[in-house]
């Protein structure tokens, strides 16, 4: 049985939080499996904050080469993310069950999928806004742009790549490089995958967590568990599950220095896991009214070796050219070396975004 303190490190080390990837972008996605994009931009957008913690010397421009060159493409794991190349037939498991009826979130309107299929086909790549809008209200999706999402989960369109944050569509044989098969993977195989992938990168979990907003894959993992267990690739460590070949692995304590984590980052997604191997509560408020917040719109985890000692709201003011620290809380009273090294951390933080720190405050 591994001690609280070896099973966080092991975390860490498996998700390149302290020891910064060394291999190229493309790779570190292999090993995480997915990146997750979201929209929010109070500082950077979370799949540009989730790489900046792991790859050393990374630039925003680096994605969007990895995604031209189809290395990586987009689509869905447990959320809206970028995923290795390689792992396509892993992805096409959900677009053939969307194909063949599952609900995605809207009732499907065959015709105009038909119609925007062709005017792709015909046209090459288009956005949804090279579409006449046609829509009930001001905050709704067009119906030609419900279409274009139907088609791209179902897999007959993919994401060519982003202009502004829209995305482009195309077709899939004008994107998917030769080498990779167009096949599903078998129900059988997504699930050990899907496996293999969370405790590769995460070093240990448990089977509810690899299911984490998978519900519709819930039974493929259960039975993906079961299976490596009687085989031996799997190991249990109490309620814990490990990779066999990680057995003898022996994690090395993180380094004393300062991770801003983002709110979207592997380590910090699963708040009860979070809780359960960090001992940390934490809330992404942005979406709690302005009067029932505690913390701050945008609170980034402070990570402090393997322990989360505070959260920081920040707000990158790019006409002042400066990163605001809007409020700063502490768990208790920081020492010499802890402040030292979270000020250091704001600084490089401040300068990948082109920004300046703000004056320190006191929480």
């Amino acid at each position: 049985m591994l001690s609280e303190q070896k099973i966080r490190a092991l975390v860490l080390q498996r998700q390149f939080i302290h020891s910064s990837w060394t291999g190229g972008l493309s790779g570190l996605l292999q090993h995480l499996g997915a990146l997750q994009l979201d929209a929010i931009q109070r500082i950077t957008r979370a799949h540009h904050h989730q790489l900046y913690n792991r790859l050393p010397r990374y630039s925003e421009s680096h994605l969007a080469e990895a995604e031209e060159h189809r290395e990586i493409f987009e689509y869905w794991s447990h959320a809206a993310a970028y995923l290795p190349m390689a792992h396509y037939p892993y992805a096409r498991v959900r677009m053939d069950r969307i194909r063949a009826g599952q609900r995605h979130w809207f009732e499907k309107n065959a015709k105009l999928c038909r119609y925007v299929l062709d005017r792709v086909r015909e046209e090459g790549a288009l956005r949804a806004s090279d579409f006449v809008r046609t829509k009930s209200g001001w905050w709704e999706w067009s119906d030609e742009k419900k279409a274009l999402e139907q088609l791209f989960h179902e897999g007959e369109l993919m994401v060519s790549h982003r202009e502004g944050f829209q995305k482009v569509f195309d077709l899939p044989e004008r994107i998917l490089p030769a080498r990779i098969s167009t096949n599903a993977a078998s129900e059988i195989e997504y699930g050990s995958h899907l496996v293999r992938t969370f405790l590769g990168c995460q070093g240990i979990g448990r089977a509810e967590e690899i299911a984490y907003l998978r519900r519709d894959d819930k039974p493929l993992i259960q039975q993906a568990v079961k299976r490596m267990l009687a085989s031996g690739e799997l190991t249990p460590q109490g309620k814990e599950l490990m990779l066999t070949g990680h057995l003898d692995w022996e994690p090395v304590r993180p380094s004393r220095k300062v991770r801003l984590l983002s709110p979207f980052d592997p380590v910090i997604l699963q708040r009860k896991r979070l809780r359960r191997l960090f001992d940390f509560e934490y809330q992404l408020e942005c979406y709690v009214p302005a009067a029932k917040r505690r913390y701050g719109y945008f609170c980034l985890p402070i990570l402090y070796g393997d322990q989360f000692v505070g959260q920081v709201d920040l707000k990158a003011d790019r006409d002042a050219g400066v990163l605001r620290v809007e409020a700063l809380h502490w768990n208790k009273k920081p020492g010499v070396s802890l402040e030292a090294s979270y000020h250091r951390a704001l600084g490089q933080f401040a300068r990948f975004h082109g920004l300046e720190s703000e004056a320190a405050l006191t929480a």
